[in-house]
């Protein structure tokens, strides 16, 4: 079988390096940064003049203040800027920058002698890494959930896999979430009938080139359109995303036939445009390594999160309340092995790419970050993704391109079930309930992750178990426990134990007193979180417990 390579910056396709000092040819696109915003007409206290009701709902509903970096660029300063003959592109109001058009010398000498401005730096050219890589698909067997209406087709394993069958099956298809997917283009989103339901219902909210400074992104590049597919493809039979209900926004930030790193510039001013439009995801297949220029590069010291203003950028995303996901990368069999930017990012969620089985491709970049944090944080299928091309075709994909929205879209199927948890809450359910939560390594994270359990572990009950809650007085102790838990009840009828996927495990219960019971926790049992399933006095509750 021929593997078809093709040429894009996706999954940390090149490091992009903190803007230094690289010489620069006229005309050149120039990352300035200002002072302060002194003297703005806005203000805090009135953020419907720059935000929307959404975006201030999301942070509301988190308790996030609005502060200061929310506040747009001050527009005298942009006017000082374009004053000088040069041209703002467009803004960071997060980092208080702009991208400006330099067309000479005399140009960037008279803005970098306004008193606004602290410092102006040429956005350099990079080297463009290891990509994707898609193939026609080998035969598989169709496989049809027997929990839910949708007919999975060959996607049954990369949805079964973060459990989204069973998020499904409840009703939980993204329904009333909006998701920003940052990438290098959508070609044909328009008219692929992959996506026909995603078009039919108005569910894209919004486009956005910030790379060409319009809103057309469906004659761009392929690799967004694949991208999406992955979230909300609704082919019965072929491919099913994992949110196909979820509302989107399609932001182009990635020029592949460029070799000049602006694209983390634009990333930066796409993801606020997002948070601006009230989205509650971002999910970025892009990434940035290494400059091809002499003069300088990102080393691995750079990956901590704080140097990079792409990194510094998405850790304020998450901040605002965004649950951000973004690719770890695919250099992991390249002598640069290591995640790149902005997966190295504090508070979000980068994703690393297992096989079907769930075993690490090989391919998928490894942490851990310059200052010694974990990464990826969770993993997700990467290697033989079920993919969508614009002309309509399916086939199979590898890369942490992938992995990322197949992920992000469980993970709006998961927040639209539990819509009062914090973003934070959302990430820590998921790492609590992967695979690998007891022991989090550099190549998995904390592992492969299932929607069901980090739903049943929120919730202290398990889907598929009916419960009535009522003032039934219930005690369960010790709690957390090791060998031996007693539940004290009026009039206990039946103990059922459930594991946070909601299959019943076999239990040794003792009766001691009409009201009491005693549970030995079984030595093979692993440690983690369970429920019991207590009906006592006509009445049904769950509880949940923790075995050390």
């Amino acid at each position: 079988m021929v593997t078809n390579k093709f040429k894009t910056s996706m999954a940390v396709i090149g490091l992009l390096a903190t803007f230094s000092t690289l010489k620069a040819q006229f005309p050149a696109k120039y990352w300035v940064k200002f002072t302060d915003k002194n003297g703005s007409p806005y203000s805090v206290s009135t953020p419907t003049a720059y935000l929307s009701a959404r975006s201030i709902a999301r942070r509301t509903n988190q308790g996030i203040a609005i502060d200061i970096t929310d506040i747009p660029v001050n527009q005298t300063y942009i006017n000082q800027v374009n004053a000088t003959g040069a041209q703002v592109f467009a803004r960071s109001k997060w980092l208080n920058a702009a991208i400006v058009v330099v067309n000479n010398a005399t140009q960037l000498a008279a803005i970098n002698s306004l008193s606004c401005v602290t410092s102006s730096s040429p956005v350099a050219k990079m080297h463009k890494g290891n990509t994707d890589e898609l193939s026609t698909p080998t035969q598989q067997v169709h496989r049809e959930s027997q929990i839910t209406g949708y007919n999975y087709g060959n996607s049954f394993t990369q949805n079964n896999q973060l459990g989204t069958p069973c998020m499904h099956e409840n009703g939980y298809r993204g329904q009333g979430m909006m998701i920003g997917v940052l990438d290098s283009g959508f070609d044909n989103v328009n008219n692929n009938a992959v996506f026909d339901s995603l078009r039919n219902e108005n569910r894209i909210i919004a486009t956005r080139d910030i790379v060409m400074g319009n809103s057309s992104v469906y004659e761009d590049h392929n690799h967004g359109a694949m991208v999406l597919s992955c979230i909300s493809g609704n082919t019965p039979g072929e491919l099913i995303g994992t949110a196909p209900k979820a509302s989107v926004v399609l932001i182009r930030t990635e020029d592949v036939f460029s070799e000049k790193p602006i694209e983390e510039c634009n990333w930066i001013v796409g993801v606020e445009y997002a948070d601006s439009l009230g989205v509650d995801i971002a999910t970025t297949s892009l990434g940035y390594t290494s400059f091809d220029s002499p003069y300088t590069s990102h080393t691995y010291a750079d990956l901590d999160g704080k140097t990079s203003p792409m990194s510094i950028a998405a850790t304020m995303a998450a901040r605002k309340g965004i649950f951000v996901l973004n690719a770890a990368g695919n250099d992991g069999n390249n002598a640069w092995m290591y995640i790149g930017v902005p997966a190295d990012a504090d508070s979000i969620c980068a994703v690393g790419a297992v096989d079907g089985s769930g075993v690490h491709a090989g391919f998928s970049s490894v942490g851990p970050t310059a200052d010694g944090r974990i990464k990826p944080d969770l993993s997700s299928m990467g290697q033989g993704s079920y993919v969508c091309a614009p002309n309509g075709t399916f086939m199979s994909g590898n890369g942490t391109s992938f992995a990322t929205p197949i992920l992000a879209g469980a993970v709006a199927c998961l927040w639209q079930a539990n819509p009062t948890k914090t973003n934070m809450q959302i990430m820590q359910a998921l790492k609590s309930t992967a695979s690998q939560s007891a022991s989090p390594d550099n190549s998995y994270g904390w592992g492969i992750p299932n929607m069901c359990a980090a739903h049943n572990l929120m919730n202290g009950t398990s889907i598929g178990i009916q419960t009535l809650q009522n003032d039934l007085t219930i005690s369960i102790f010790p709690n957390p426990a090791n060998d031996i838990i007693t539940i004290d009840a009026p009039l206990i009828n039946e103990v059922k134990m459930y594991d946070v996927l909601g299959k019943q495990i076999e239990i040794t219960q003792y009766r001691k007193t009409p009201n009491q019971i005693e549970i030995r926790l079984d030595s093979i049992l692993a440690n983690g979180v369970y429920f019991l399933s207590i009906k006592a006095d006509k009445a049904q509750v769950t509880r949940k417990f923790i075995k050390e």
